[in-house]
């Protein structure tokens, strides 16, 4: 298996093709963009097989669009996790770390292949399903494919895993997401989770996200390298949609926060009135 990855990946003509298109560091791992892409659809289709056989009742209540949500987010949680665990093993790469710009690492090559396989998984499942999907999560998943891909000019490869730390959010929304169709929303673990998403979305998407978004911009305009404007224009259109994808989401969290609270709150009120009239 190795020998026939070995042929893929260092002959003359992989090698020239990607030297060609400026991506010279993706030639060793581009066959792994692909098969991640392939593993994704497999988990997604998996959830489809399994989910119903161990939540079975929760699987009839749920309608088409919820089925198929469950199953993206089976595969989004499997890419969080991994990518979150990877990417503090680059952070902690000292040599990297000294270089955020230009300089390059096999573990973070290994990695954003992966990652990049998982975008390009994602624009496809979510064209075919733009309609549930929307255009704001296809502006996402554009503007990240593109970003992780121009990680292998090399460009960026530090802060891409920084970057990922947003990730963190993901997998406890996914599991707030879960629990609601699980119809766990009374459970203390909902609350405790629920927290755990609104200040980790907080923390990590807009605090670390605008400072890292600053950084990035600074160490840019002050990199000693020339870099193509093609390049830099798209980084910093990409940083500027999906920071503000970010902040929108949040907005979101928080409204949606205040009403499930409202909605408590009428509840209890509606509890309290309706005891005289029992007693009564």
């Amino acid at each position: 298996m190795n020998a026939v990855y070995d042929i893929l990946v260092n002959n003359s003509a992989s090698v020239g093709f990607f030297n060609t298109i400026g991506l010279p560091r993706l030639a060793p791992y581009w066959p792994r963009v692909f098969a991640s892409a392939a593993i994704f659809e497999l988990i997604f289709r998996v959830g489809q097989a399994v989910t119903p056989v161990i939540f079975p009742s929760m699987w009839k209540r749920l309608n088409k669009i919820e089925r198929y949500k469950w199953c993206v987010r089976l595969v989004s949680i499997a890419h969080a996790c991994y990518m979150v665990t990877t990417s503090l093993v680059v952070i902690a790469n000292s040599k990297l770390r000294s270089n955020p710009i230009h300089g390059y690492d096999p573990v973070a090559e290994s990695a954003y292949s992966i990652t990049v396989g998982y975008f390009l998984w994602d624009i496809i499942d979510t064209y075919k399903n733009i309609q549930i999907a929307g255009f704001g999560f296809m502006a996402h998943a554009i503007m990240s494919f593109g970003v992780y891909l121009l990680s292998f000019t090399p460009f960026l490869q530090y802060y891409g895993a920084c970057f990922m730390m947003f990730e963190v959010s993901t997998i406890f929304l996914n599991v707030h997401l879960f629990f609601e169709d699980l119809g766990l929303q009374d459970a203390i673990i909902y609350f405790i989770n629920g927290m755990a998403l609104v200040s980790s979305f907080f923390f990590a998407r807009i605090v670390y996200g605008t400072i890292l978004s600053v950084n990035v911009w600074r160490s840019i305009a002050d990199s000693e390298i020339s870099i193509s404007p093609f390049i830099t224009g798209f980084v910093k259109l990409a940083n500027i949609t999906l920071m503000g994808l970010s902040y929108y989401w949040f907005s979101v969290i928080i409204m949606t926060a205040k009403r499930n609270a409202l909605d408590a709150d009428l509840i209890r009120a509606l509890d309290e009135m309706d005891k005289p009239e029992k007693s009564g």
